[in-house]
């Protein structure tokens, strides 16, 4: 893999590919939603007000599963925007542009989604069973106290690390396969089988990292779904 730009900010190292990108995502998907929403027709819905509506109806169908109206309303916008981020910068990474690692294959992007995710746990935690019930929550059964405990920073770290390994994971095989890929079909266009197979072989890569993205983008909203629900119900409903 190439090494990654890097600025010098103050005496701090930061990775300059995952920043540009992590907010050219981001303005991405305002972008999007805010051209959705202009153009809106509640009466004939189209184009990218239809593919919006459709991403809010996907999440809305699992949040309505694990949650009433009024907590649901709190995350579905929430959860979208996640899952539309997580999306766009998993996608970035299949794009050849010289010097780019895939934001999400960056541990600092996949740590800090982890912190956000965290916060957002025990902070609608204690907004629905209050400080003294949300701590109970974590120390109940009291035989299994420590584990509970533990339970509430590793949930948000594997969910970050699973991110991170299969989004790397795919960094890597892109890298491996656009460098060696051309020299196997260069070398072998003289056996015409050869050379188409390796082309097939590249549009595989490509096809398996696709779904990888967006399947990875998808089981991340879903967790993070899991882990704050299961956060907001209160003592009558466990």
């Amino acid at each position: 893999m190439e090494p990654q730009l890097q600025w010098n900010i103050a005496g701090y190292i930061v990775n300059a590919d995952t920043m540009l990108f992590s907010w050219a995502s981001m303005i991405i998907v305002f972008v999007l939603f805010r051209l959705a929403a202009h153009r809106a027709n509640v009466e004939k819905p189209r184009g990218l007000q239809n593919i919006m509506e459709l991403s809010f109806d996907f999440v809305h169908g699992y949040v309505r599963d694990q949650l009433n109206d009024e907590q649901g309303n709190r995350l579905l916008r929430l959860l979208v925007a996640q899952l539309m981020y997580l999306v766009v910068i998993n996608v970035f990474s299949l794009l050849p542009f010289p010097f780019f690692h895939a934001p999400a294959a960056d541990i600092n992007t996949v740590i800090g989604l982890a912190l956000i995710v965290f916060v957002l746990i025990h902070f609608y935690g204690i907004f629905y069973r209050g400080a003294f019930g949300h701590l109970k929550s974590m120390a109940q059964p009291w035989g299994l106290t420590p584990f509970l405990l533990l339970e509430q920073f590793t949930n948000p770290i594997t969910l970050a690390m699973r991110l991170f390994g299969n989004i790397l994971a795919g960094d890597l095989l892109m890298s491996i396969s656009a460098s060696v890929i051309p020299k196997v079909a260069a070398l072998s266009l003289a056996y015409g089988l050869a050379f188409v197979a390796s082309i097939v072989l590249q549009i595989a890569v490509l096809g398996f990292n696709s779904f990888i993205a967006i399947m990875q983008s998808f089981i991340f909203m879903i967790l993070t779904l899991s882990y704050i629900s299961h956060s907001m119900q209160t003592a009558q409903e466990h």
